[in-house]
């Protein structure tokens, strides 16, 4: 076999497996069971309906001992609307949890100021499963409660 037929073979091959492996998705040798992707959407989702002050279609992807406590710190949704939100990127730490800083932006609908609202989420896997659960903590809501003046 000439080197010209073997370099021919060669390219044919590393040409289907190229196309073959782009056809079956990406794949991800650091993370192959998609952990972290699987935690990405989630997050994003999660912030996505907070954003929006969908706090009871958020409550599926809070845990279940902290859903009480999430729902009366959730901020009163008829005198706020968040406009925007900035999420940190994730990174699974080595205990196989995340904790992640997400920053809100948002006014009072009596009031032209622009207020912030942070909160430190942490996410863990409920079992073996991609179920991811968040327990957060917000900071920054006894302004949009009104307990201090916007001026």
């Amino acid at each position: 076999m000439s080197r010209r037929s073997l370099a021919w073979i060669l390219a044919l091959g590393l040409g289907t497996l190229a196309s073959s492996g782009c056809s079956f998705g990406e794949i991800y040798l650091h993370d192959p069971l998609l952990r972290e992707a699987a935690l990405a959407e989630q997050q994003q989702r999660y912030s996505a309906l907070i954003r929006w002050s969908a706090f009871h279609k958020a409550l599926r992807h809070v845990h279940e001992d902290h859903r009480e406590a999430f729902l009366e710190a959730a901020p009163p949704l008829k005198k706020f609307r968040f406009s925007d939100f900035e999420s940190e990127p994730i990174s699974i730490d080595d205990a196989g949890e995340c904790t992640v800083e997400v920053l809100y932006y948002g006014y009072r609908t009596d009031s032209p100021f622009e207020v912030e609202v942070r909160e430190k989420q942490h996410w863990k896997r409920t079992g073996i499963s991609n179920e991811w659960r968040v327990s957060s903590v917000f900071t920054g809501l006894d302004e949009l409660r009104g307990r201090t003046a916007l001026h």
